[in-house]
């Protein structure tokens, strides 16, 4: 039977998600996994898609007032690009392999839409996309007269979002062979910004009385919910928002003509990521420079040569390097959409911790991943399991620690946050990392995976280990980010000693724990040896 090469494409994405399934999980494991996400997926898109279709039934009462195209406007913007930059920052597009692909002639536009579409099945905008449909749909029985645009207004979304996580993917690996020189230029502008508006913010005075607002105050900022206002009516989405509400008035040629300003900066979007798409294919095809000899190194325990090597081949990597931006994009969102939130935030140190040790999941519960074809070689060492699991351990801990090292910087030259707040959220993020290599170990050795190096495509984690990823940050995150909120408001003199005691004590449970660790990877190692050699 023909096909065409985009059927082909999304058949080749499908196949490919499935036989990774089917190696992970068994066969059994594989249809019980599909049973249990089916039942999942159909309560929860079934909550998900009446909670917001009342919303936008609610929405559809109002949608004559002139404030309704910028609320609904907002809140496709956030969808559309906000999903697409967490998806494409997460590394949620999914991308084949060049290799997989190179010896047929594809063309740059059906590569794309196939990767396009392909990206649609990621939990992201699976949610998101649900979330939309509700809404426009609850928004059309309200008020029929907008039901023939609504799918038009869900596609430019949904296309958004995927376009959006398509070019952050393709533009942060051009980041990452940059990353140098990007951190230094950041580390400039964010110190000339904070040494030039540090001074311009008065001292507040703790004995200060509380100042009631005044009038003028009260305008200052009707001024600047003006502005904000005005600033949205630009945004692409608010003119597909503004498209119903001409709708229900009549008038449809103008709301016709309306949606020419989304469309086009949806096709320049998708016009922008085919080219990233296919100067990294050109990349990819050309031959890699040899690399420079390197020094010969000695080390006086096998788990510290184990651990120079992982941590090497981590920091070699474009995931290993691109770790190091999140530290920025994590103050960039402190400073930015939650500036006027965290400022006295009891939360916002544990916060930018915590979600910085998201970040090393990919590493953490696939410890061999990137030694690929050298895993062979690895396991044929004189080197006991135990020390292996410790080796990897400290290349983590080192990459990590140094993303650890670099928020505290940040925190402390831009927001000024007091030491004693970084040392404990530094033992906050250590704590969570402990426990999470400890699961991890295990996964390691059941569901091990290559990892590119030279690439961040397909490097996010199978269906399985990102439920598993998930359930485990939460609870680590809530046992000991609700231990360190507890102590910093009872008792903040403590709040130091008492994480440093469960740092002590993670540490000894994740010690005890890796002689069993380590007998299971003995247990595995052909298969660690059949799936990434």
């Amino acid at each position: 039977m023909v096909v065409s090469p985009f059927r082909a494409l999304l058949a080749a994405h499908g196949q490919t998600t499935w036989n990774q399934s089917a190696r992970e999980l068994g066969r059994q494991g594989q249809w019980a996994l599909v049973l249990t996400v089916l039942i999942a997926a159909t309560f929860g898109a079934g909550l998900l898609l009446v909670g917001t279709g009342v919303l936008g039934w609610v929405l559809g009462g109002a949608l004559d007032r002139p404030l309704l195209p910028l609320v609904l406007g907002g809140m496709l913007t956030l969808v559309g690009f906000g999903g697409g930059l967490m998806g494409g920052a997460l590394g949620g597009a999914r991308q084949l392999a060049w290799e997989s692909y190179r010896g047929f002639p594809l063309r740059t536009s059906t590569l794309y839409s196939a990767e396009l579409m392909a990206g649609f099945g990621d939990l992201l905008p699976l949610a998101l996309g649900s979330a939309i449909a509700g809404l426009l749909v609850g928004m059309g029985l309200r008020v029929p007269a907008t039901l023939p645009l609504v799918p038009l207004v869900w596609l430019e979304t949904v296309l958004t979002l995927l376009a959006v996580q398509l070019l952050i993917e393709g533009l942060a690996g051009a980041l990452v062979r940059r990353l140098r020189s990007i951190l230094i230029a950041l580390g400039v502008l964010i110190w000339l910004g904070s040494t030039l508006l540090g001074g311009r913010v008065p001292a507040k005075s703790a004995a200060a009385p509380p100042v009631s607002i005044s009038a003028a105050q009260v305008e200052r900022l009707r001024a600047v919910g003006t502005r904000v206002g005005a600033a949205m009516n630009f945004l692409p989405a608010t003119a597909s928002a503004r498209s119903l509400q001409l709708a229900r008035q009549g008038r449809w040629g103008a709301a016709v003509g309306t949606h020419a300003y989304p469309l086009g900066l949806l096709a320049l979007l998708m016009l922008m990521g085919a080219q990233l798409m296919r100067r990294e294919a050109e990349a990819e095809r050309r031959p890699e420079k040899g690399a420079r000899g390197q020094r010969l190194w000695s080390f006086h325990h096998p788990a510290e040569g184990i651990g120079r090597l992982h941590f090497q081949t981590i920091m070699r990597s474009h995931l290993g390097r691109f770790g190091f931006l999140m530290p920025l994009m994590t103050l960039v969102l402190l400073k930015g959409p939650l500036t006027h939130v965290a400022t006295k935030a009891l939360w916002t140190v544990p916060a930018a911790f915590a979600y910085l040790s998201l970040v090393g999941n990919n590493f953490t519960f696939n410890q061999f991943g990137l030694d690929r074809h050298g895993v062979k070689g690895l396991l044929l060492l004189p080197v006991a399991s135990r020390d292996l699991l410790k080796g990897k351990l400290l290349g983590m801990a080192g990459h990590q620690g140094l993303q650890a090292l670099l928020l505290a910087g940040l925190l402390g030259l831009v927001d000024h946050a007091r030491p004693d707040l970084l040392l404990a959220g530094i033992l906050l993020m250590a704590c969570i990392f402990l426990a999470q290599a400890a699961v991890g170990q295990w996964t390691s050795a059941w569901a091990p995976r290559p990892m590119a190096m030279d690439s961040l495509k397909n490097n996010n984690m199978p269906f399985t280990m990102g439920l598993l990823s998930m359930a485990t940050s939460g609870l680590w995150t809530g046992l000991y980010g609700g231990l360190y909120a507890l102590m910093a408001w009872l008792s903040p003199g403590w709040l130091l000693p008492v994480l440093a005691l469960a740092f002590v004590l993670t540490l000894g449970a994740h010690l005890a724990i890796l002689p069993h660790a380590a007998a299971f990877l003995d247990r595995r190692r052909e298969v660690l040896v059949e799936r990434l050699g």
